[in-house]
């Protein structure tokens, strides 16, 4: 008898406000998110920071889970508030947020969600296949192995057509292993451009 396995989707949403809508942070302590877990499965995202006032003088720290972190430790990093009208975000990619922390009074609103061009990290496994939706202009989807540097293993490149149009790919064989041996990077990151309005990735 063959042997299956469990097949999951993962849909990202990228959105400035994914994780906190735009509201003034009147002092240091905890900041209250919408949700700490997006995404299920192990998939995240990096925190994307923005500001409607110059908060550069402030700090961010963010803990919780890693993707791909095979300890079961968490993580913890420091980002500094950003400048007027500009984002800061994390380097890591998070499934799960314990906490986000700020060491003082933001100026202006402050919003915490993720940006399209950061993709989205998937843990260790293998990629199905997709389906995506596309609009009129010319776009690109990308599977990366351990991030999205210049200096990553590229495991998938799809140019999508100038026309708007859905597709559903399915990979063959086995699909592509995602991840790497290192406990601390063993994940891939998908990323799709503007032109691509949304995909949905089957891993397992």
């Amino acid at each position: 008898m063959a042997l299956t396995s469990d097949i999951y989707a993962i849909t990202p949403t990228f959105s400035a406000t994914l994780f906190r809508a735009a509201a003034v942070i009147g002092g240091a302590g905890a900041v209250a998110l919408i949700t700490n877990q997006p995404l299920d499965n192990g998939a995240g995202y990096k925190l994307l920071f923005s500001s409607v006032g110059d908060s550069s003088g402030i700090n961010f720290t963010v803990a919780g889970f890693v993707v791909g972190d095979l300890t079961g430790n968490t993580t913890t990093e420091v980002v500094a508030g950003p400048a007027a009208g500009l984002t800061t975000k994390t380097v890591n990619y998070y499934s799960l947020i314990t906490s986000v922390t700020i060491d003082g009074a933001a100026t202006g609103n402050i919003s915490i969600g993720t940006l399209i061009t950061d993709g989205v990290a998937l843990p260790r496994g293998r990629l199905r296949g997709f389906y995506y939706v596309a609009t009129a202009g010319a776009g690109a989807i990308t599977l990366t192995a351990n991030g999205t540097a210049a200096t990553d293993r590229i495991l998938l490149s799809i140019a999508t057509p100038a026309v708007v149009e859905s597709q559903q790919m399915s990979l063959p064989g086995d699909g592509i292993l995602m991840g790497g041996s290192s406990a601390t990077s063993s994940y891939a990151v998908l990323i799709n451009t503007t032109a691509v309005t949304s995909i949905t990735a089957f891993v397992g």
